[in-house]
């Protein structure tokens, strides 16, 4: 046995003992990514990393702001890639597209979720898994809560606060279809509610949400500002 095969085998016992292969079936991931590339958008130790190394993806690109031993560790030893950069800044989009996109738990972290899933679509080419946890307020009106600054909030890190509908819609906004909620878990007590949504990008982001006001009626001049000041446009 090669020590390759080595690894991955110690690798499948951990992952075993920790529950991490329930998770990546909760979440309805590929079986098998042989020849697929894979991407993990805010990564941690790594850990799914890894595990689409085991699968057989051609390409493992773990992201994240922060850096731990364990994320170090697992990049040595299983050899996916990590890049530590911010999903809002200039470096992501130039990561290109991966077949399959992981993104867990950074929903609710994000200022701007709305432009979170905008980026996303961006380095999505067949598949976006989004994990996030989400209130059960407003039924089937979508609702985002805002939970930034509020000392009270269980977890000072999270913004917002999504239901199902809201999240199912945002995706739609941000150019993905087929979306499907393929995981939930129930609040309970204090502690909120998780889902995981499948999403296949669409051919053409729906600019709309963007750029609501028709071209038509959009002065070029600038409007009615410009003639009350008396300017003229250069």
């Amino acid at each position: 046995m090669n020590p390759s095969n080595e690894k991955l085998e110690d690798l499948d016992q951990e992952l075993r003992a920790t529950g991490w292969p329930t998770r990546w079936e909760r979440f309805r991931l590929p079986v098998e990514l042989e020849g697929r590339t894979f991407l993990d958008v805010g990564c941690w130790e790594g850990v799914h990393c890894a595990e689409a190394v085991r699968r057989g993806a051609a390409e493992v690109v773990g992201v994240d702001l922060c850096t731990s031993p364990e994320l170090l560790d697992n990049v040595e030893r299983y050899g996916f890639d990590f890049a530590q950069m911010d999903v809002f800044g200039e470096s992501f989009p130039a990561l290109g597209k991966f077949d399959v996109v992981l993104c867990s738990g950074l929903f609710p972290t994000a200022q701007s979720p709305a432009l979170l899933l905008s980026r996303l679509r961006n380095v999505s080419g067949d598949l976006l898994v989004l994990e996030t946890p989400v209130t059960e307020v407003g039924g089937s009106d979508p609702v985002l809560l805002f939970q930034g600054g509020d000392d009270g909030t269980p977890n000072r890190s999270h913004w917002w606060a999504p239901n199902v509908v809201c999240v199912e819609r945002m995706l739609a906004a941000a150019g993905f279809a087929g979306i499907s909620k393929v995981w939930d878990k129930p609040s309970d007590g204090g502690a909120a509610g998780r889902a995981c949504f499948h999403a296949v990008p669409s051919e053409r982001a729906d600019r709309r949400s963007l750029q609501p006001r028709r071209p038509k009626d959009m002065s070029v001049n600038g409007g009615s500002r410009m003639k009350h000041r008396g300017d003229k446009p250069s």
